[in-house]
């Protein structure tokens, strides 16, 4: 059955989906609040969304196929929103599969992105997008692609033409997108702060940059956070 949803717009978030996930990070940290816990807490969600847009595409045929294929990156000049288990799954992504010389790259490019984004509010910076390219993005493929965050999991498009024309164009262009991939997504995004919060954990939405810069800025910081320590700045 073709399923043709597709919006310009944000779609609504679904409660069950976000309850279901909230549940699932409150049993998970039932066994402990260590950093393997709050490790799983991120891949449980990732894998869950993952699972959503896989059930739902396996019964619905698309009717318009994704452009979306490795070495096209130029929805990686977004700026990206994570949850703060995000954030650490990344850290942990990073410390145990760069090389020395890959993590002090990383460190001046992260650096290099908060700089020109300090003091500017999100649209300036959306701007500024094709100065500011993914820290993450590696000779035009995700350098930490299976532990992507949840929001580039949702990204996709129907044409790679109008991908580059929008990134290229001095005005912001809306692109049309696929609801279900949104909503499955944002869903979880909600249940995963939604557990963060009853944790009691900073569970605020984080810019990656920022994120990334203040974990690798600090000792023990997967282990401090599920302890209820404010980790990430604001």
């Amino acid at each position: 059955m073709a399923q043709d949803n597709r919006q310009t717009a944000c779609g609504p978030i679904d409660e069950t989906i976000a309850q279901r996930l909230e549940a699932t990070v409150m049993e998970i940290v039932s066994g402990g609040r260590t950093a393997a816990q709050a490790l799983e807490v991120a891949l449980a969600a990732i894998i869950w969304a993952d699972q959503l847009v896989g059930r739902f595409e396996a019964v619905n045929r698309l009717p318009q196929a994704l452009a979306c294929q490795a070495g096209c990156h130029f929805c990686c000049h977004n700026q990206v929103e994570l949850t703060p288990p995000e954030a650490l799954l990344l850290g942990d992504y990073v410390e145990k599969n760069f090389s020395e010389e890959e993590k002090q790259a990383l460190a001046a490019s992260l650096e290099r992105s908060v700089k020109i984004r300090a003091g500017k509010n999100k649209q300036e910076i959306a701007h500024l997008r094709r100065e500011l390219p993914c820290p993450l993005l590696k000779e035009g493929k995700c350098a930490v692609y299976p532990v992507r965050p949840l929001v580039c999991r949702a990204m996709h498009a129907f044409d790679a033409g109008h991908c580059e024309a929008a990134l290229n164009s001095p005005d912001l262009i809306r692109d049309e997108y696929y609801a279900h991939r949104q909503v499955f997504t944002m869903s979880v995004v909600q249940g995963l702060r939604g557990g963060c919060q009853k944790m009691g954990c900073q569970s605020g939405p984080l810019d990656l940059a920022r994120a990334l810069r203040d974990f690798f800025g600090q000792p023990r910081p997967t282990e401090r956070w599920i302890q209820g320590e404010k980790i990430f700045g604001s």
